[in-house]
């Protein structure tokens, strides 16, 4: 994170790009259901941003994040997760060492990983920071704190660079044994560093620890995916830019261990924010600008296809962002919503030109974070924080973990379909122009040719004004085309001023920074995604279907239309009495399933249609635990079913996503 821009702002401050103007407008916006454009892409779910490691089994306030990233995997469909320091001294790992042996404690470190592993995701490990017993000068630290013990930034080189080698080949070696080969190379990411250029004096200081790590990280696994630099704020890829010499050194250097040319790098990745500074094509980063994140990813796509860089194919992402660099109020107001939607909307409309990032991670999940000490007197409600979730109170667990607008918006933004639709009417969706007003997403959900729901997100962004959020704007919404006769089910969910909105309840509580246990539960209550209006079911004229409605600035929407007589959504897990194997059992998350094989028999595993259509074949092995992935299926019912070696049934699930 961007330490010079930890400024706890209290008040608001005014950001004028342009013009601000509270005329009312009427949008209409026609949706056309049976006109898919392309797949949607939820690249937004790919990662979210943690802070420290430490932070997801213990903190100062008490308690980890890892009921944090449960709920966040499970409603907003996270993957990843990035937190920096795992080489830290709190977490413990290097005891001690000499120039001939590392002494190691693994406690917690396994503590960090499997409590995120537990709740369905993945990490992307990033290799930080010094710990003191290779630190080259122990007292050379960083201006941050984590658990009141600032991280050391001088080179971990007391022993020369044998025995930091020697600490990533046991790093490798360790998780591969204890989470499995293919796991590691398959889903693990290895980045090195976080943010060089407020670490190392020079550039160059970090280009040499990359060198050593890579190789050495590869030396122990050369499948395993390892890249970097995290590197901070806006960088034009020029020669003189991070990622550009990056990737130019490691095109010409000489590998330490394999004494060849070549340093590995599997894939770049940066942390751009919304004001970070920027001058290109006219647009300027300020606070809550969505075009800051698509303009410097396009650069990096435009530059990375030129004849220098274009032997490089590896993924590229922004895996540290948001709204701002800094912790204005605005990070815990709908404002903060409304960036993410009009963001997301625009990195997904690039077309094959333009993709989206592999990552886009919001920094962070929860205000259990502990960069610049963050308020450690107070334990509970407090505005001008990072993160999506209040931290709440240890003594009271209904208070944790509640969400803030921005994750209402990102549980929206979970409920939308596979396949993009053709929609009209809204802003334009133009990276180099800011447009202020109403814009919309919509999806559909399909199994196979059949089309049974379809989701808009319809989102009102005023990037160029103050934090004026009372105007309304009218909005009439046409879908046509719809492919199914009868009836149709509606559902309006909103997140505004009053609707879906912890701080606006804050506030009417009387931003109490200590709230009793009932106020608690309002909060709890608030933080609820809230209906714009009841849940009603209405015949359709033809195939044709009109609402109209108000939306205030800076305010996310989600109506759903879906066909009643569509088969009946179940419950996440039916299980039949064969289920009952004690060799094999199942847990259920929104987005996989866990099997957990007590013996060492090989199972089948089997996906398929309601109706009997397979979707796809797996196998699961013991001893141990085999993760599917079930994200990127239709939405709808599936049948789970487990077979052994000689082909007998022995589990069988009914499940819906």
């Amino acid at each position: 994170m961007k330490h010079a821009y930890i400024l706890c702002m209290a008040t608001i401050a005014v950001f004028a790009a342009g013009l601000f103007t509270t005329q009312a407008k009427t949008y209409h916006l026609t949706v056309q259901a049976d006109r898919q454009t392309q797949q949607w892409n939820r690249f937004y779910e790919k990662g979210v941003a943690t802070c420290h490691q430490y932070t997801l089994i213990d903190s100062y306030w008490k308690r980890g994040i890892g009921k944090a990233l449960k709920f966040g995997h499970d409603s907003a469909g996270f993957h990843y997760w990035r937190g920096h320091g795992i080489l830290h001294d709190d977490v413990g790992l290097v005891k001690a060492a000499t120039a001939a042996s590392l002494t190691l404690d693994w406690t917690n470190f396994d503590k960090v990983y499997d409590t995120g592993r537990a709740v369905g995701m993945y990490p992307m490990c990033e290799i930080s920071t010094t710990p003191a017993a290779l630190a080259q000068d122990p007292s050379n630290k960083v201006s941050a704190s984590y658990n009141n013990n600032s991280p050391i930034k001088s080179p971990p080189t007391k022993y020369g660079w044998n025995q930091w080698m020697a600490l990533m080949d046991s790093i490798v070696r360790h998780v591969e044994e204890r989470y499995g080969v293919d796991e590691i190379r398959n889903k693990w990411y290895f980045e090195v560093w976080n943010e060089p250029n407020w670490w190392y004096a020079s550039f160059n200081e970090y280009l040499t620890l990359y060198i050593y790590t890579a190789a050495a990280l590869k030396r122990a696994d050369p499948q395993i995916r390892v890249g970097g630099p995290a590197c901070q704020g806006n960088y034009t890829f020029t020669n003189e830019a991070e990622i550009a010499n990056l990737l130019n050194h490691c095109r010409s250097t000489k590998n330490p261990v394999t004494q060849e040319t070549g340093i590995p790098i599997d894939f770049i990745s940066w942390h751009v924010y919304s004001d970070n500074p920027l001058e290109v094509n006219g647009i300027n980063g300020f606070l809550l600008n969505p075009n800051t994140a698509v303009t410097v990813h396009r650069m990096m796509l435009d530059n990375l296809r030129t004849s220098e860089f274009s032997w490089f194919k590896g993924p590229s992402m922004n895996n540290e962002t948001g709204p701002s660099s800094r912790v204005p109020v605005q990070r815990d107001l709908h404002q903060s919503a409304s960036w993410l939607a009009r963001t997301i909307h625009l990195l997904n409309e690039g077309g094959p030109e333009y993709p989206p990032p592999d990552m886009f991670g919001y920094w962070a999940i929860s205000d259990i974070y502990q960069e610049g000490m963050n308020n450690t007197s107070n334990i509970s409600f407090q505005e001008g924080n990072y993160g999506m979730m209040v931290r709440g109170t240890p003594d009271y667990p209904p208070s944790w973990d509640i969400p803030k607008p921005v994750f209402q918006a990102y549980r929206m933004l979970h409920k939308l379909g596979n396949y993009e639709l053709s929609a009209s009417g809204g802003i334009p969706t133009d990276p180099y122009k800011i447009d202020d007003g109403v814009g919309i997403i919509a999806t559909a959900s399909r199994e196979g040719n059949r089309n049974d729901s379809i989701q808009m997100l319809v989102y009102n962004h005023i990037a160029s004004s103050t934090q004026n959020s009372a105007p309304k704007d009218s909005v009439i919404l046409t879908v046509e085309n719809i492919p199914w006769t009868g009836d149709v089910r509606v559902q309006h969910l909103a997140l505004d001023t009053v609707r879906s909105n912890t701080y606006t309840k804050w506030r009417s509580l009387g931003r109490p920074a200590r709230p009793s246990n009932a106020q608690w539960d309002e909060l709890r209550q608030a933080g609820e995604l809230a209906h714009y209006s009841p849940e009603t079911t209405t015949s359709l004229t033809g195939s044709t279907f009109t609402m109209a409605f108000s939306q205030n600035y800076f305010s996310v929407h989600l109506i759903t239309l879906s066909n009643p007589n569509a088969l009946p959504v179940k419950k996440p897990v039916v299980e039949s009495a064969i289920a009952k194997s004690n060799a094999l059992r199942a847990n259920v998350h929104e987005g996989a399933v866990m099997l957990e094989i007590r013996g060492t028999e090989q199972y089948t595993v089997n996906v398929y249609t309601t109706a009997g259509r397979n979707i796809f074949t797996t196998s699961a092995k013991g001893p141990g635990n085999t993760r599917i992935s079930v994200s990127g299926m239709p939405a709808g019912a599936f049948v789970l079913e487990c077979r052994n070696a000689n082909g007998s049934l022995v589990k069988q699930l009914v499940l819906t996503r």
